[in-house]
């Protein structure tokens, strides 16, 4: 039990992933982006699979240049880590559980709609928009765009 007398207990799933990027655990996303806990975990596993799905498709085009190269998965892609995690993985988890956070903030907005949780409300959507911000800096660190802004000539 914390402090806030809510439970602490995490998700123990795992969702498997398409097999070149990571699977990913369900009480990663709770204990790094402090999703609440009394979120039912088929609402947090659906809200992180649309995420992967999301990502992954993101990632299509970067995902068949990495296997051309001969990469059989994205930890394969890189050596480099930081703190004994592959960076490339942690960009992928970011971008997926900031995507998976921004969407399960916008939701629980929705439920939440008393009086007293208005403020909260009016929050939610900045905080899931700075999670969607964050989500696409983590893409655009996976394909190699080291710059937030894009310019194409059409």
């Amino acid at each position: 039990m914390s402090f806030t007398g809510k439970s602490e207990s995490y998700l123990e799933t795992t969702l498997e992933n398409n097999g070149f990027f990571p699977d990913l655990s369900l009480g990663d996303l709770q204990r790094l982006y402090r999703v609440p806990t009394e979120y039912h975990q088929e609402k947090v596993e659906h809200h992180l699979r649309l995420a992967m799905l999301d990502v992954n498709d993101d990632l299509l085009e970067q995902q068949e240049a990495w296997q051309t190269e001969g990469h059989e998965n994205l930890m394969n892609v890189s050596d480099k880590t930081i703190g004994g995690e592959n960076i490339l993985v942690e960009h992928y988890r970011r971008a997926v559980f900031c995507r998976a956070t921004a969407s399960l903030f916008q939701e629980f907005a929705t439920i939440n709609r008393r009086e007293v949780g208005e403020h909260q409300v009016k929050e939610s959507d900045s905080t899931a928009q700075q999670y969607q911000a964050q989500a696409d800096r983590a893409l655009r660190s996976l394909r190699g765009v080291k710059t937030n802004i894009t310019v194409e000539l059409l």
